[in-house]
């Protein structure tokens, strides 16, 4: 990929995990907000989501600055069907507003591909929401081999559907086996009914979905308004596939094979696990799992030095998600949170006495800690699986992302961008943005060809440029604060005139060398321009980081 534009970045913010832990930031100190639960319903009286929307527009802005951001960097963001289908955002705002934000016009092809691993994008959301009896019971009794479903008259129905028992972020409900399989025998009846009628366009699967998830995990409210709006939702997004307004990639398609080129997510996954893992024991001064276990076998004080390290060579092996977050609960860690400041200069060996014991229970070593660095990985060998880039937008200061980004070893394998940029780009119009890509079109394209084999000094020009691009483009236009500017800048040249004229008259006695005066002039002329470049590097500095990941 040397010299040439990505084809598509994938954004650690749109895991729908991620969605929805940024949704819940947002609304968590209105108490009036609706839940996500209630977020879908929709009749005469009721448009809980659009109405959120309206009275938090932070929300959109929120997602405005992550999505430009990583567009600014390739005009193609790749999402898999479960990103689409069960994030918030997306969905909530649904494809218009998405494009809109954008600012995309005629001469832009789609910015969306969705990527799945069916034939077509409407068979991706019936496989993501819909099972069957003899599925879930295969994979309850293979989890856990003495679990028997709660419904004993479906051991002869085993072909029925039901709803699927996975973790959604947009019900905020997890469906449990028992949840999939205890429902009475009317309803399987009536969703194999409806889902042949959808096969036969008698009924939109959309709405066969979303009400079959009413009836089962709201079974007092209507089914019919409970996720009406989570239905159009979806069915907006499946239309604006049809026109070609996103795309959709087939994983399975021979073109997309030979485009990714990838040796399957399991090797790419074991080749990450290998290559971060020193990251996260260096930040924290571990050594390995056995150096550790013999160094701290006798000392209950460090036992989380050894759980921490342990835990991380176990889910280091581990590519099936659910199995490395259950190992990871296993752990009995430190639940930590939110990401929490630390200290990381100070090492985790021990010491003496109590220091020793706060220094090796310190609150980084923690299950988030942990999840953060098992997220990345696998964020990180799924975009490289699916050929497409990994950026992280606006990532805390002392989150994984910003340790890779910093890492001696693969400091020249990302770009990074300061936080405040994103906030910038969120903040701006749709058309002022996309007539900021077009007038900064030359140095965004730079910035998008930089790869590992750029020089870390061309890669820190590109970033600079682009950053600085984006100031420019966001400043206001004041009479009174351009008058000010004139101002300081007429005055600080005064100064400067003036310390000249006395080193050369008084203090020199009219002898002062021409390269003295050769100075002297340069910096009346020069010296306020420096303070404009001081001014707005403070201005952008941030502790939250943009990091794209090359490969």
């Amino acid at each position: 990929m040397s010299g040439t534009q990505p084809y598509a970045t994938m954004v650690t913010n749109f895991d729908s995990t991620e969605q929805r832990t940024a949704w819940e930031r947002f609304l968590k100190d209105d108490k009036t907000a609706p839940s996500i639960r209630n977020l879908w319903i929709r009749d005469d009286s009721q448009r809980p989501c659009e109405w959120l929307l309206n009275s938090h527009t932070e929300l959109a802005t929120y997602f405005a600055g992550v999505i430009r951001t990583a567009y600014l960097y390739c005009n193609r963001i790749m999402l898999t069907d479960a990103q689409l289908f069960d994030g918030i955002f997306f969905l909530a705002l649904g494809p218009t507003i998405v494009n809109g934000i954008l600012g995309k016009s005629y001469k832009d092809g789609p910015a969306i591909i969705v990527s799945g691993r069916k034939k077509t994008l409407k068979q991706c959301l019936k496989a993501f929401t819909i099972s069957t009896i003899a599925n879930v019971q295969r994979a309850t009794n293979t989890e856990t081999p003495s679990a028997q479903p709660e419904n004993p008259n479906l051991q002869r129905t085993t072909n029925h559907h039901t709803i699927r028992p996975l973790e959604y972020c947009v019900y905020g409900h997890t469906v449990s086996p028992e949840e999939s399989l205890g429902q009475p025998e009317s309803f399987y009846a009536s969703l194999d009914e409806r889902l042949a009628k959808a096969q036969r366009g008698e009924e939109k699967l959309t709405t066969v979905i979303a009400q079959a998830y009413a009836c089962a995990l709201c079974p007092e409210e209507n089914p019919t308004s409970q996720y009406r709006f989570l239905a159009q939702r979806w069915q907006e997004w499946l239309d604006a596939e049809q026109q070609g307004l996103i795309l959709y990639e087939n994983q399975n398609d021979v073109q997309a094979q030979n485009r990714a080129n990838s040796e399957g997510f399991n090797k790419h996954f074991a080749h990450y696990a290998s290559d971060y893992a020193p990251v996260l024991r260096k930040k924290y001064r571990l050594s390995s799992p056995e150096s550790t276990n013999m160094a701290y076998a006798t000392s209950d004080a460090n036992d989380n030095i050894s759980k921490f390290a342990t835990t991380l060579e176990a889910i280091a092996a581990m590519p099936k998600r659910s199995d490395a977050f259950t190992r990871i609960e296993q752990s009995k860690l430190p639940d930590g949170g939110s990401h929490e400041p630390c200290d990381t200069n100070q090492s985790h060996r021990p010491s003496s006495g109590t220091d020793s014991k706060k220094e090796m229970n310190g609150p980084q070593l923690t299950q988030r800690a942990l999840r953060d660095w098992y997220q990345f990985v696998y964020q990180r060998s799924l975009a490289r699986h699916l050929g497409a880039h990994l950026i992280a937008v606006s990532t805390p200061p002392n989150s994984f992302e910003q340790m890779v980004a910093a890492d001696q070893r693969t400091r020249r394998s990302s770009l990074v961008l300061t936080g405040k940029i994103t906030d910038r780009l969120g903040g701006m119009p749709a058309t002022r943005f996309s007539t900021f890509r077009y007038e900064s079109r030359s140095a965004i394209k730079r910035w998008q060809q930089c790869t590992p084999v750029t020089s870390q000094h061309e890669q820190r020009v590109s970033t600079r440029n682009v950053a600085y691009a984006v100031q420019q483009a966001t400043e206001e236009r004041s009479l009174v604060e351009d008058g000010k500017n004139m101002l300081w800048g007429t005055l600080l040249a005064g100064i400067l005139a003036l310390l000249s004229a006395l080193t050369d008259n008084i203090w020199l006695n009219g002898n002062a060398p021409l390269w003295l005066i050769v100075l002297a002039a340069w910096s009346i002329a020069v010296v306020p321009n420096l303070i404009d470049v001081a001014q707005w590097l403070w201005d952008v500095h941030s502790t939250s980081k943009t990091v794209v990941y090359l490969q």
